[in-house]
């Protein structure tokens, strides 16, 4: 199950933004060995000040187990603000029907269990999430910065995308640019691909919304 935080309902979930942003510790800090900003047990960075929709996935036993985030590209974002050598010869991703996702990670419990598929369940479970919403709203595409393991699991969803430019080392990872057009069909192909069916937004919500307070 998918839920939405965003602006209009932030102030009403201060605890699942907090494990939220300890899931992130524990895997871009923590597990990958990321230089990301680290509050305590929390990751947070500058991004999150500037309004963002956060994307949840849930077992049904009600746990936290993956979530990204989702910014417009109209606004602060990592690819045109921090990473602009993934776009190769592009010019700047700003468009109001462009979104940006990042900080997609998976609880480190379920992705170390090879045994157990949960961690595709979650993860397509988010991409779903944005395809959902990304229909609502009548965005075009949504873009993101990734490493190329995960674009490989991007594409054993269903969803390859397309690169922007050329990966590029950042770090320790092999970084990428991605973008995907946002269509019924590959909303589709990535539930048959999970096997999900019908929503996975536990409320149905259009970005028009969330970004209003």
């Amino acid at each position: 199950m998918i839920r939405i935080i965003n602006g209009a309902n932030r102030n009403d979930h201060s605890e699942e933004l907090a494990a939220m942003h300890r899931l992130r510790k524990r895997v871009f800090h923590d597990l990958l060995k990321w230089e990301v900003k680290v509050e305590g047990d929390m990751e947070i960075d500058h991004y999150d000040d500037a309004n963002p929709i956060y994307v949840l996935s849930y077992s049904p036993e009600g746990k936290l187990r993956g979530s990204l985030r989702l910014l417009p590209t109209l606004g602060p974002n990592m690819l045109d603000d921090t990473f602009p050598i993934l776009l190769g010869d592009r010019a700047e991703i700003r468009s109001a029907s462009i979104w940006e996702s990042s900080r997609f990670c998976i609880e480190p419990e379920i992705s170390q269990d090879r045994a157990s598929n949960q961690v595709t369940i979650a993860a397509a479970e988010l991409m779903c999430g944005v395809g959902e919403l990304g229909l609502t709203s009548g965005l075009s595409h949504i873009v993101t910065v990734t490493d190329v393991f995960l674009e490989r699991m991007f594409r054993r969803m269903g969803c390859p995308g397309e690169r922007i430019g050329e990966p590029h080392k950042i770090g320790s990872v092999y970084a990428v640019a991605v973008a995907w057009e946002v269509t019924p069909d590959l909303l589709q192909r990535m539930k048959a691909v999970a096997e999900i069916n019908g929503p996975v937004l536990a409320e149905p919500i259009a970005l028009d919304q969330p970004r209003a307070a």
